[in-house]
């Protein structure tokens, strides 16, 4: 849900702090930027001293110093508390994701991570319909105290009833700083990163600036851009979910991580034309097909990592690979609002996004799966 909140409640914020967009992306970046620094060191210690207390942990920072941002005045002091926030939430990656490879064999992994990442998206959902009606009525304060409330209560939830699979026989060593290194000599590894810290852009600008978008450009209320907002992210849902599944089906993940990618860029490229009196079904539609694709690879980029590492060595290796491609958010977000700013509309931005999306499917093609 913090993820989700700046972007759920971007008009209400940009009017109360006199953001721009470029600020406005910068805010997200924050977000994004501190699960950066802290994926790797998250994975590390999850493989060291298991999920359940990192996880725990990470959140439990995440709540409470979401508490103090919403006492922030400032766009530099909002962008460190986040920033800081972040950090915190960034064991929820490489730790659930250890998590779902413990539990799930290889077959049955694509769905069930599509299930757990849809988790992100359902939070995205409740965070565009319940946040923006907050943010009216009680100013923006108040929507970051809901958030924090809910990760505190979730997360003393997860610690009492979680419980972490027993290790499994395997012969093969432990990692070490060598195996680490390794995974950069893996060809799909390698590849699929680099898919990945393209479409982190792809998803970071789309959720940041779908709402605001629709806002400025089609004219609707800043309630209904969180509708809109919930839309994406039940593509998201759809997604993550459905192509899991069919990425079981086959035993590869790399088709369904190149159909998002060309989907993403179809959808962007209409994006770009629409504004004016355009029928708020149409921009549901697209809005739906945007999640679908940009924020669906997600949970097939985490299930191809895991699939080509022991299960020991899973969260140090989704930390890797995730530490790497949130950058690719933290660069494209920002710029995708700087381009919106120096043209006066979204036109530019969207075609931007468009072939930035066609950059990350041709670099999906280089994906070999064993």
């Amino acid at each position: 849900m913090p993820q989700q909140t700046p972007a759920a409640i971007g008009p209400i914020l940009t009017r109360e702090l006199g953001l721009s967009r470029t600020e406005l992306g910068l805010l997200t970046s924050a977000i994004w930027g501190g699960m950066l620094l802290g994926m790797l060191p998250s994975g590390m210690l999850a493989d060291r001293f298991g999920e359940r207390r990192v996880i725990a942990v990470g959140a439990t920072l995440l709540g409470l110093v979401l508490l103090v941002a919403a006492q922030a005045s400032a766009l530099a002091w909002l962008f460190g508390l986040l920033l800081l926030a972040a950090f915190g939430s960034s064991s929820a990656s490489p730790g659930g994701t250890k998590a779902i490879a413990s539990w799930f064999p290889p077959y049955q992994r694509g769905l069930a991570m599509g299930i757990r990442q849809m988790g992100v998206t359902a939070a995205g959902v409740i965070a565009s319909v319940l946040l923006p009606p907050i943010a009216v009525a009680a100013h923006w304060p108040a929507a970051f105290r809901t958030v924090a409330a809910i990760v505190l209560g979730v997360t003393l939830i997860f610690a009492l009833v979680y419980r972490e699979a027993a290790p499994r026989p395997t012969h093969t060593p432990r990692a070490g700083g060598g195996a680490f290194w390794l995974l950069f000599r893996n060809r799909t590894f390698v590849f699929g990163t680099a898919y990945a810290w393209v479409f982190m852009g792809a998803l970071g600008s789309a959720v940041t600036y779908l709402g605001v978008a629709m806002h400025q450009e089609v004219g609707v209320s800043a309630i209904v851009a969180g509708y809109l907002l919930a839309v994406l992210q039940v593509g998201g849902i759809a997604g993550r979910i459905g192509w899991g599944l069919l990425s079981d089906r086959v035993g590869r993940r790399a088709p369904a991580m190149l159909a998002c990618g060309l989907l993403t860029l179809a959808v962007c490229a209409v994006m770009a034309f629409v504004r004016g009196s355009v029928p708020l079904a149409l921009v549901g539609l697209l809005a739906f097909l945007l999640g679908l694709a940009a924020m669906g690879w997600n949970a097939l980029y985490l299930t191809l990592v895991s699939d080509q590492v022991p299960v020991h060595s899973a969260a140090t290796a989704i930390g890797a690979g995730l530490t790497i491609s949130f950058s690719g958010m933290f660069i494209a977000t920002p710029i995708f609002g700087l381009i919106a700013d120096r043209s006066g509309g979204y036109e530019l931005s969207w075609l931007a996004l468009a072939a930035w999306a066609l950059l990350g499917t041709l670099l999906g093609i280089g994906i070999r799966e064993r």
